[in-house]
């Protein structure tokens, strides 16, 4: 009985451990797959801005617990952009890294997305105040750190920033961290319409 015990307490341990392996690969693949698929929509957001108009692209530079919290800033009408048909007019929509609630310290990646100065349609607006009022879709929770760089052919340079509504940069480059103390996910993604705009 002593022996059948310990082969079977063996077994256990050994398929337990194996189980626990496996969950944990899953779910960073599932991570890896949820950021890339992030990436991917923001690559199709750079390649379908609009050519010449202006402020389709802006981006700010932020810090929150010492990590990248960036902000990137794009025009853009229903579909992808806004993960919704069901809007109307045109949008500027938000990628940044916010606390999931006023008093929570959990950080979020997600969409902050408000109706354009011209968009007269209404929207109920669920957060913020006042005039920066906004609507939140949230992507991927939690999130650490989000870092967006921008190549300025001009300065030939990265930039951390982006304000010039009359230009594009040629790339743009994404690193998002799930947790603290992870390797970024990192993605370089080109700007067509950098070519077109003068």
């Amino acid at each position: 009985m002593m022996i059948v015990s310990m082969i079977v307490f063996t077994i256990y341990r050994f398929v337990s451990t194996h189980l626990l392996i496996m969950q944990a690969s899953t779910e960073m693949g599932d991570e890896r797959e949820s950021m890339e698929a992030v990436i991917n929509l923001v690559q199709g957001q750079l390649s379908s801005l609009p050519a010449l108009e202006p402020d389709a692209l802006l981006g700010k530079a932020y810090k929150f617990h010492g990590l990248s919290n960036d902000e990137m800033t794009w025009m853009c009408g229903p579909g992808s952009g806004l993960l919704t048909t069901a809007a109307q007019g045109e949008y500027q929509v938000t990628l940044t890294v916010q606390p999931v609630d006023a008093k929570s310290s959990e950080t979020e990646l997600g969409l902050r997305r408000r109706p354009s100065a011209a968009n007269k349609s209404s929207v109920e607006l669920t957060r913020g105040s006042g005039t920066d009022r906004y609507d939140w879709q949230p992507l991927i929770g939690p999130m650490a750190a989000l870092e967006i760089r921008y190549y300025d052919s001009v300065t030939n340079s990265w930039v951390d920033q982006w304000t010039d509504g009359s230009r594009r940069p040629s790339l743009v480059r994404l690193r998002l961290q799930k947790h603290k103390d992870d390797a970024p996910v990192e993605a370089v993604l080109s700007v067509p319409s950098s070519q077109l705009t003068p």
